[in-house]
């Protein structure tokens, strides 16, 4: 008996109804039991959009047409399968080369060879249609901003509300937090602010303490006395992203909300924060142009392929948290996919320029490499580890020989004879009426605790055996620290006050060190080189074809399994499985976890 699957999707401004959506779920099956055919799956898509990006029932029903799961597709007209051109073709290439047949049931008929012309132009129709609709949306957005009909208020903003008619009105309790943030902001910066606000238990919405960020963005956003600022970004329908709009084509609305506060104090708490950012940068003891950050590397980092800073973050890796530098670039846009082979990854080519693809450095081996410029070109490490050592212990022992129990417990017996003598002329000052019964009751409870804590600290030090091992088992511990690398640390820590920059390339590290570090007039230019483990696209391949290696050897291995092979989380190898789905390189053939993996090819 032939097999069919129905495959159905809204469309944005026809069917933007669920009920649509579900009529035509319903003449399709319809159309299913009309031809006599048995339905063996359905692809209900609720998402609408031009390409194929996110579309998860569309992707599940492209990556099956690879087995031998069902014969005919059912669809109720071209469009409701896509509008672009490029992904009409894929399909359609997929469908006839696994032998598979297409059902448009409000024409009824089969796509055949014939109709690959008319078809096409259909769908270059449809894309066209979806461009001017497109157009027509951002145009009406745009003449909405220029008259100032209607202001979007984001409903996070604080101090404003906006109303179920359409009205903004001020948060009163918000709006006065506001007013001090100005008003301290005139002599204040912004972390001592937030220290202010905190000390008063003047928190946000969610009950939170403010930072410093926090405020900065208050302040600066002039919506805070009354103007609004739109048109400042805007979707671009041929890239598919949102752009930045130059300054001089914002729109710009006074008096569009109610203000917080007079226009001229925004102005002066802004230009009171300029002043003190002026005032940073022309500090010489500040580096400039850098941020210093609260890590010895931050601000030294610098990639060699942007010119953006590396911001230490974290990753999870074999189950342990580690500590990453990252390009900035790459954290806020990913990667610059104009250099790699991207048909599968966008449904647009990026922009020329558009983020990154330097490589990360893990900062364990990015210390390991550090450490062996420090022995190699500086002075910082050529004293031995070991007599260093020697010598700590020795002061250390000594110290510790010198801190003799005896003496510390006739030290609390003195401050316990001290506070017992405060607690009886307290109960004189009570008896001459001299303080209040509240008050003694108070003074002595202080005091009685002093003397508790007293004698439990003498208890302690009357233990024997306690009093004898812990100077033994401080001096162990500091030595095992001492041998596991705190010397080394320590060189490095030493040899990060010479260096002025760290220069990150695929394949290289450039360190630009200060003059004394060789002696030489100028800052000495130190290259080390780096193996390919550190390199994004080979660390990949690496990984997949070891993915692949596993498929091969065992293609009833389920994702659990890979994430166990590879030390990684079980949601992070379902994203490398689909990665090779969608290069081609695997599919699946099965359903529900019985099946097996077909790997197209494997390269050695």
């Amino acid at each position: 008996m032939t097999r069919a699957v129905i495959y159905c999707r809204c469309s944005t401004e026809e069917e933007s109804q669920q009920d649509a959506l579900f009529k035509q779920a319903a003449e399709s099956r319809l159309s299913v039991a009309r031809q006599g055919w048995l339905l063996v799956d359905e692809y209900i898509e609720a998402k609408s959009g031009t390409t194929t990006a996110g579309r998860d029932e569309y992707n599940r029903l492209y990556e099956e047409l690879q087995t031998d799961k069902f014969d005919i597709v059912v669809i109720k007209s071209q469009d409701r399968l896509m509008r672009n051109t490029k992904d009409w073709y894929l399909f359609i290439d997929r469908l006839v080369t696994n032998g598979k047949k297409l059902f448009m049931y409000l024409e009824g008929k089969f796509y055949s060879a014939d109709d690959a012309l008319i078809t096409g132009i259909k769908a270059i129709l449809a894309e066209e249609y979806s461009r001017e609709l497109s157009k027509k949306i951002n145009n009406a957005h745009y003449y909405r901003q220029r008259d100032g009909r209607k202001f979007i208020l984001p409903s996070q903003t604080y101090g404003l509300k906006r109303n179920p008619d359409g009205s903004v009105e001020l948060q009163k309790e918000e709006a006065e937090a506001i007013r001090i943030m100005f008003f301290l902001c005139k002599s204040m910066g912004c972390t001592s602010i937030g220290r202010y606000l905190e000390e008063n238990g003047i928190r946000d919405r969610n009950g939170k303490v403010f930072q410093a960020e926090t405020i900065r963005r208050i302040i600066r956003n002039p919506i805070r006395c009354g103007t609004v600022i739109q048109n400042k970004r805007h979707f671009d329908f041929q890239t598919g992203r949102t752009m930045q709009v130059p300054k001089d084509q914002w729109m710009i609305h006074k008096n569009a909300v109610p203000a917080i506060v007079p226009e001229q104090e925004w102005q002066e708490a802004n230009e009171a924060m300029d002043r003190r950012k002026r005032a940073y940068s022309l500090n010489e003891d500040q580096p400039r142009g850098k941020n210093p950050g609260k890590y010895r590397l931050s601000g030294k980092i610098r990639c060699g392929e942007c010119g953006s800073p590396y911001y230490r973050r974290y990753r999870k890796k074999q189950k342990k948290t580690a500590a990453v530098w990252q390009c900035r670039n790459y954290i806020h846009n990913g990667r610059n996919l104009t250099k790699q082979d991207c048909k599968n990854s966008r449904e647009t080519e990026p922009e020329e320029g558009w983020g990154c693809d330097n490589i990360h450095l893990d900062e364990e081996r990015l210390s390991a490499i550090l450490e062996k410029a420090a022995g190699q070109y500086s002075d910082v490490a050529k004293a031995d580890v070991s007599e260093i050592t020697g010598i700590i212990m020795q002061i250390l022992t000594e110290t510790l020989e010198q801190d003799d129990p005896a003496g510390q417990v006739k030290h609390l017996k003195k401050e316990a004879e001290r506070y017992a003598g405060q607690k009886q002329r307290l109960l004189e000052k009570l008896l001459e009426d001299v303080i209040t019964d509240e008050d003694y009751k108070e003074k002595r409870s202080q005091i009685e605790q002093k003397i508790e804590n007293i004698n439990h600290q003498l208890e302690k030090l009357n233990d024997a055996g306690s009093t004898q091992n812990i100077p033994e088992q401080r001096l162990e511990k500091i030595q095992k620290r001492l041998a596991d690398g705190a010397v080394r640390q320590a060189e490095i820590e030493v040899m990060l006050d010479y260096i002025e920059e760290i220069e990150v390339f695929p394949s290289r590290l450039v360190l630009t060190c200060k003059p004394e570090m060789h002696g030489a007039e100028k800052n000495p230019r130190i290259e080390i080189p780096l193996d390919a483990d550190f390199q994004y696209a080979s660390r990949k391949e690496s990984e997949n074809q070891r993915i692949l290696d596993y498929m091969h050897d065992n293609p009833r291995i389920t994702a659990k399994m890979i994430a166990e092979k590879e030390g990684i989380s079980l949601s992070a190898a379902n994203a490398r499985i689909r990665r090779l789905k969608r290069q081609g390189r695997i599919h699946y053939n099965g359903k529900g976890g019985h099946g097996e993996w077909k790997v197209r090819f494997i390269e050695k």
